[in-house]
């Protein structure tokens, strides 16, 4: 009884030695990386408006406070992955884990409450992600669009916009006045009429104010012809340039989509009432998972492409993971290098989040202007699945001396 009353105390000193260990590093990183991703934004949007005198100091601590949520969901599971390879390194460089592991203690047993963190942390991060990230993001763009007076900033990155029931506009990127990656709809009585791809485009606002009109280049035009008799009349008079045009053209009124290639197009009016920006003009990344989920519905009821919305769900949420991924990855790694050097933890460190980050910028790339019938969201994650199971395997094997 005595020995097994000192190995329960012997286990959980060990327990907690680890866990004060992964906690300490685990804020001293946080606080490290989010603050260079704080000041990275910070220098990049608000404090070339401040030198210019177009901001206050209070606007610039508003901005940095509300900036904290968002650059938490990245600070969290790279502090995880630090404090996983740190705190392991040292414990086996020590001979530590060799001690351990003479006294009939188990790896399976030692990282237990280690991977309970990582679980919290997963939630942890879940939460902001879905959650508080995309509200602070919200409120901080909106502090940033107050200072804008472009056309373009009033146009919302990466979000579907109902200018009316007639017209919906959606732009993946926004760079001064210009936009790129354009999708245009028009609708006559609910139904869809025109469908729009373009790679470039601007806005231009007519002299009363009240309306708008997109000019696109490179557009690729899928039109019903039971719509079309306003748009012929439109190139015939010079306003729509065409490079390719199906000279099998049907009769007008007949239920078939007409497709054309056209180096520059312009939009008819587009009502600009609701260009004031407000919490109806939210990207999607910048979404609550229930925002998403709703605009996923609306947005399949329309008719719409709804990969804009499944790529940001599955992004957020299988980011989620990382902290869980990471602490599985760095245990083994850590124990197998032996090596107590930050440096050395550091450059591992960034090795595992190139190959790790590398499925997500792929599957951000690709996922929008894949086939949809693909389901390329899958890539955001195969890099979970992959170091997870990698992970499991290679702390197996550690707990059996194998390797």
């Amino acid at each position: 009884m005595p020995r097994a009353a000192s190995g329960f105390f012997s286990m959980k000193t060990l327990h907690l030695y680890l866990l004060r260990q992964c906690l300490a590093t685990l804020a001293l990183t946080v606080v490290v990386f989010t603050f260079v991703l704080i000041a990275g934004n910070l220098l990049k949007e608000i404090l070339g408006l401040l030198v210019a005198g177009h901001v206050s100091i209070w606007l610039v601590v508003e901005s940095l406070l509300l900036l904290i949520p968002w650059v938490m969901a990245f600070a969290l599971p790279i502090s995880m992955l630090m404090s996983g390879l740190m705190v392991f390194g040292r414990f086996s460089a020590d001979q530590e884990y060799t001690a351990a592991r003479s006294a009939g203690i188990s790896l399976t047993s030692l990282v237990v409450p280690v991977i309970a963190l990582a679980v919290l942390m997963t939630g942890v991060c879940a939460w902001f992600n879905l959650q508080i990230s995309p509200q602070a993001r919200v409120a901080y763009k909106r502090i940033l669009d107050e200072q804008m007076v472009n056309l373009a900033s009033f146009i919302p990155e990466g979000r579907y916009v109902d200018f009316s029931e007639d017209f919906v506009l959606y732009v993946s990127r926004i760079r001064g006045d210009n936009l790129h990656n354009i999708r245009f709809y028009q609708f006559e009585k609910g139904k869809k009429i025109l469908d729009v791809f373009a790679k470039s485009g601007q806005l231009t606002r007519n002299e009363s104010g009240n309306s708008i009109r997109l000019l696109l280049r490179e557009a690729r035009v899928l039109t019903l012809m039971s719509g079309l008799e306003s748009f012929t009349d439109g190139i015939t008079n010079g306003q729509k340039k065409t490079d390719t045009q199906n000279a099998d053209t049907p009769a007008p009124f007949q239920e078939e989509w007409l497709p054309l290639l056209l180096e520059e197009y312009e939009t008819e009016d587009i009502p600009a009432v609701k260009m004031a920006g407000g919490e109806d003009f939210v990207s999607i990344s910048d979404m609550t998972l229930p925002q998403m989920l709703a605009g996923l519905k609306a947005t399949r009821a329309q008719g719409l492409d709804t990969r804009p919305y499944v790529k940001e769900i599955h992004h957020q949420m299988a980011f989620s993971f990382a902290c869980i991924s990471f602490i599985l990855v760095a245990i083994p790694l850590s124990l197998k290098t032996q090596r107590r050097e930050t440096n050395i933890s550091l450059g591992l460190a960034l090795i595992v989040l190139l190959v790790y980050y590398s499925f997500f910028i792929l599957g951000d790339a690709l996922v929008e202007t894949s086939d949809p019938a693909l389901n390329l969201w899958i890539l955001f994650w195969i890099p979970n699945f992959l170091f997870q199971f990698l992970g499991l395997y290679a702390i197996r094997k550690a707990n059996l001396g194998i390797g």
